[in-house]
């Protein structure tokens, strides 16, 4: 890895994994942590409440963490051994353990801040304990710590809501409050199974994450952890995971948003590149280098030229505001890794900021309407871009059918060199000028069917519905590029001008009259 690569992907940690790698602290993203293989876990007593705990490292540079099972929630752990005693500390609650090995064992006392000292008697673990109850199967890289801390635990179903066609069902944790809903009804059985499934580890991965975010006076510190903006759809299901922050141990209050997207078609979980790509498919996959390239060199600054024609206003700084307090929406770095779910608009993407301007974050203004996403419904297999039929006409990742087309015509430029203009109807326009500005800039090809028409940067948006090919082309070459486009897309004698092309037949196959319907 590189130099310019590694800055990237340092950069991605220290802005985008807060959210998701606070470990033990507040995982908003990452699956739950399994066991590592020098962790020893103990379950026991404190005078007379139970307790599980978990122990690492060696000498004088031991850590781990507790809970009492009444609770659940994490007390962190720190201190050495001194010969054969082991002395800890709890981050959270100032108490005390002296503990000396008893056998496999562990015993000895606790020693209230209060100073109050309790016996302690803690023995190994020598199994996991079981599941939660409704705890999905795919769950169980679990750690027997874990497993310990969920185990007893239930979810309670709420009452059934309708949103449009579906039926929703909240289900609650009670102990933490944790609450995420179902969908009960409005898609084919195997999706609704397979999303289900996501949302209830989704759920518990929530539930671990409060109780291992550290608080103090007996609280988690999780302040706010819940769903927010759910948005089902005939193609999608999204939700925007909402969580505030102040875990013993961290460095200052945090928050952050996590959106989660499924595919109603499979039920797949979708990533962003899913919705809105600007490269050449595939998709480079997370966390590889071409990733983190693909992310801060190509998604950023287009992200940026996009919200400025979309939202100019927005990206300007407020008329006298001072320099340190400006939210400055125009700088790429803060859109390289943003949070991202799908709203009845289209696409939210939430810009992410440094500590000192985190008020910054989350404009509630920056959403891609649906016309810029890159999404093609019916494809599963090629996520970024559809096969493309033979009677369409490609214009970058925007595919246009016959009946789109307003017609084709032959004109010159005031050099006076033969153009070839395709006109779009009405109601396709925006697509295509959706699509030029986020092609600004670049090199777009425009095919049909296999047939490639012509390839020219765009230097500026089409905002008349209409593709203009031009260039040092000849007559003939620009009529021949319209045989292909008339001939290939099957057009009607009404979408086209057939007296610019009178030199000879239109489409030359013996079979064109029938193929092109309306064509003499």
């Amino acid at each position: 890895m590189d130099g310019h690569t590694f800055r990237k992907v340092l950069h991605f940690f220290v802005r985008y994994q807060p959210l998701a790698l606070v470990a033990s602290l507040v995982l908003l993203t990452a699956p739950l942590r399994a066991a590592s293989d020098d962790r020893q876990v103990y379950a026991g007593t404190v005078g007379a409440a139970q307790v599980v705990v978990e122990l690492e490292g060696s000498g004088d540079n031991v850590t781990g963490r507790y809970f009492y099972r009444k609770y659940r929630l994490d007390i962190g752990l720190s201190g050495r051994w001194t010969g054969d005693r082991l002395l800890l500390e709890a981050r959270s609650s100032g108490d005390q353990l002296n503990l000396h090995r008893a056998g496999a064992e562990l015993a000895g006392s606790l020693t209230t801040k209060a100073g109050r000292t309790l016996p302690v008697r803690l023995s190994p673990v020598a199994a996991p304990a079981p599941l939660a109850a409704g705890l999905s199967a795919d769950m169980a890289d679990l750690s027997p710590y874990e497993r310990h801390q969920l185990a007893g635990l239930s979810l309670v179903p709420g009452s059934i809501r309708q949103d449009g066609p579906r039926a929703l069902r909240d289900w609650r944790e009670p102990v933490s409050g944790i609450t995420l809903f179902r969908i009960e009804s409005g898609y084919p059985a195997p999706v609704l199974a397979r999303i289900n499934a996501a949302l209830e580890r989704q759920q518990w991965e929530r539930v671990s994450q409060w109780f291992g975010c550290e608080g103090f006076g007996g609280q988690s510190g999780m302040d706010v952890s819940e769903a927010r903006a759910p948005y089902l759809s005939d193609d999608f299901v999204s939700y925007a995971w909402f969580a505030s922050w102040s875990c013993a141990g961290t460095a200052h209050p945090d928050f952050g948003t996590q959106g989660v997207t499924f595919d109603t078609r499979t039920g797949r979980e979708l990533q962003l590149e899913d919705l809105l790509y600007f490269g050449n498919p595939p998709a480079p996959q997370p966390g590889t280098p071409a990733f983190f390239d693909y992310r801060g060199d190509i998604f950023a600054p287009r992200i940026v030229s996009l919200l400025g024609q979309l939202y100019p206003n927005e990206l300007q700084p407020a008329d006298g505001e001072a320099a340190e307090d400006q939210c400055d929406y125009a700088d790429t770095s803060v859109w390289d890794f943003p949070s991202w779910y799908l709203t009845g608009q289209g696409l939210y993407l939430g810009a992410y900021f440094a500590r000192a301007q985190r008020p910054c974050d989350e404009p509630d203004w920056s959403v891609i309407p649906w016309q810029h996403l890159t999404w093609h419904k019916g494809d599963d297999t090629v996520p970024h871009r559809s096969a493309v039929p033979t009677s369409t006409l490609h214009f970058g990742q925007r595919e246009f059918t016959r009946d789109n087309i307003a017609g084709v015509a032959l004109a010159f430029d005031d050099r006076n060199f033969p153009v070839l203009d395709i006109a779009l109807r009405p109601e396709v326009a925006q697509h295509l000028e959706a699509e030029s500005i986020r092609l600004l800039n670049t090199d777009v090809a425009i095919t049909v069917g296999d047939k490639s028409i012509s390839s020219a940067r765009l230097v500026e948006p089409i905002t008349e519905g209409r593709i203009r090919i031009s260039g040092r082309f000849s007559l003939t070459e620009v009529q021949d590029m319209a045989r292909q486009i008339i001939c290939t897309m099957h057009l009607g004698a009404e979408q086209y001008d057939s007296f610019a092309l009178s030199d000879r037949p239109v489409c030359e196959s013996p079979a064109a009259p029938e193929a092109q319907g309306a064509i003499p």
